[in-house]
């Protein structure tokens, strides 16, 4: 207490008057510093604590703006103050010493109330973060913040403070609708003020991921968190949200369900294959997609579409990796959410729907299990039957027939989208390829494989790698898994003697792209990089086989057994020999 708040209390005594023994009724003048991040009414009932704070047991900061002139810090719910009895009053003459006993008696009460205790460690967080935001002049930035406070709510937390501020995370935000990619399921960049926490968290985790300033990149592990609590809230929605849920719009419900959907998928994309949960999170987008669909068949509508189909490919990428089968079905059930067979990505989910049915399930070895550090423990229930010959012809009949009908300047008149759908149709031929190479005990030159069958696949992973050298663009988990798979294939061939002159600089260069990567060193590109170093140091090089003993080169008719040969060549015939 200072020495004007003494001789207030000196003139008051002497003057005979009385000290109040009840607190006035408090005022809700001002929100406190939760509600005011919730952006909700804050109501006080009884005593100096609002009713949220009181459910959430939480202490009630009240924290005035710049302007304001001055702040206090409410006590906790649990504090009590009992008055002095009615008809109490101090003396008419008061000596120095009763008068420091007064002073003592009141310090003593205000600590009780916790009047002068210091802001706790989260106050100070959410304080100093204000303070650095300052005047909001950016309007476009309001809804980022407001996401922001909703995903510094959630329980699942993490210690690193940093990852709050605003200069990272507008920062991160900038940089992620600068340097992502456009998603191949929707034709046009999309930006969105006023994002849901969960889309937020996911954007904050891949520009992070994906950033070039390690200092940045170093805090993906810390949104990873974020992200998954994000996720978490899905099903398990905060009580005290429950209410401004059931009392949204349906037009507010509605975008927040797409974007939600998008954040998922954004999420799926970084992290199929390493985080197996993936499958759980695309069984939620799905859900979300079946309920929040508007009724009406509108541009809106399409939109969906697209989010459906980008979902669906999702799925089956994650399936093809694990040979689990596939979550979301062949046709959406909702005929509003029915794609025109015209579209490209529909069309090749088709496909890769019927043909990964008829192989999961039945105990195939995985292509991800050669990367994980526990392989996976699968056994072969059956073996290689002609109606599996007959299907894998067919997916690869259908695989020609898609990327001639698509890759056209009719369809993409821009070289990107051609080169978009070049890059499906390379992967997708090595994924078919490599189905029963795993079950092979992944031995290019075991008896089972011919010679002509291994001819083809190491074109197909040559192409892959070939790929990645022209196309830098790369960056989800399905193609660097599906492209180091093939330089592990590449380099099979070279120890087996079949390899050729540029195969070890297009493995290097697949090496040095996988290292330039500030991603943590659990990272999805390090754990594939250690399996391809590997692999390229413990390489025995045959020697030259000299001319007079090289073998007979296989007839036309023998060197192609399943995909067209010429499908390499027609897209970009000076770019692509065989």
């Amino acid at each position: 207490m200072d020495q004007k708040d003494s001789e207030n209390v000196l003139a008051t005594v002497q003057s005979g008057g009385q000290v109040s023994a009840a607190p006035a009724p408090p005022k809700a003048a001002k929100a406190c510093v939760k509600c005011r991040r919730l952006k909700m009414k804050c109501r006080i009932d009884e005593g100096p604590a609002c009713r949220r704070c009181v459910r959430a047991g939480t202490q009630c900061i009240f924290k005035p703006r710049a302007n304001a002139a001055a702040s206090r810090l409410s006590s906790p719910p649990t504090a009590t103050y009992e008055p002095a009895p009615v008809g109490w009053s101090l003396p008419s003459t008061l000596t120095a010493q009763s008068f420091q006993g007064v002073l003592s008696r009141l310090d003593a009460i205000e600590s009780f109330l916790a009047l002068n205790a210091k802001p706790s460690p989260a106050a100070t967080v959410a304080t100093a973060d204000e303070d650095e935001r300052g005047d909001p002049k950016d309007l476009s930035l309001l809804g980022l913040w407001a996401a922001l406070d909703q995903l510094r709510e959630s329980p699942r937390q993490v210690p690193n403070s940093r990852i709050w501020k605003q200069n990272t995370v507008k920062q991160l935000w900038l940089d992620f609708h600068k340097n992502m990619p456009g998603l191949h399921f929707l034709p046009t960049k999309q930006t969105f003020s006023a994002p849901t926490p969960l889309l937020l968290a996911s954007m904050l985790y891949v520009s992070s991921l994906r950033h070039s300033e390690p200092e940045l990149a170093a805090l993906s592990s810390d949104y990873f968190i974020i992200m998954c609590g994000a996720i978490a809230e899905l099903t398990i929605p905060p009580p005290e949200l429950d209410h401004t849920v059931r009392a949204s719009s349906p037009s507010t419900t509605e975008e927040n369900a797409f974007q939600d959907v998008l954040g998922l998928i954004l999420a799926g994309l970084t992290c199929e294959a390493s985080t197996k949960t993936t499958g759980i999170w695309i069984s939620i987008g799905y859900r979300l997609v079946l309920e929040s669909c508007p009724k009406e068949v509108d541009e809106r509508s399409r939109e969906w579409q697209r989010l459906f189909s980008g979902l669906q490919i999702l799925d089956l990428e994650h399936a093809s990796l694990h040979m689990s089968c596939p979550i979301i079905p062949l046709h959406a059930p909702l005929s509003r959410l029915h794609v025109s067979s015209e579209d490209d990505i529909y069309s090749l989910s088709q496909m890769m729907h019927t043909g990964l049915t008829h192989f999961t399930g039945r105990g195939l070895p995985t292509i991800w299990s050669c990367f994980s550090t526990a392989a996976e423990t699968t056994f072969l229930s059956s073996p290689f039957t002609p109606v599996d010959a007959a299907v894998i012809r067919d997916w690869a009949t259908q695989l020609d027939r898609w990327l001639a009908r698509f890759n056209t300047q009719r369809r993409f008149p821009s070289e990107h989208g051609r080169m978009l759908i070049f890059r499906q149709y390379i992967l997708h031929r090595l994924l078919v390829l490599s189905i029963y190479h795993p079950a092979r005990g992944f031995n290019l030159f075991s008896t089972s494989t011919t010679s002509v069958e291994r001819r083809e696949l190491l074109v197909s992973a040559r192409a892959a790698l070939k790929l990645q050298m022209d196309d830098r663009s790369i960056w989800a988990n399905w193609d660097f898994v599906m492209i180091t798979w093939a330089a592990l294939l590449v380099l099979q061939g070279i120890e087996g003697g079949v390899g050729e002159d540029d195969d070890l600089p297009m493995v290097q260069d697949l090496l040095n792209t996988l290292r330039t990567t500030q991603e943590p060193a659990t990272g999805l590109r390090n754990q594939l990089a250690n399996k391809l170093e590997a692999t390229f140091q413990s390489l025995h090089t045959p020697p030259p086989i000299s001319p007079a003993v090289m073998p007979i080169p296989m007839s036309d008719g023998l060197s192609w057994s399943i995909f067209d040969e010429m499908s390499l060549q027609f897209a970009y015939p000076d770019q692509w020999p065989i």
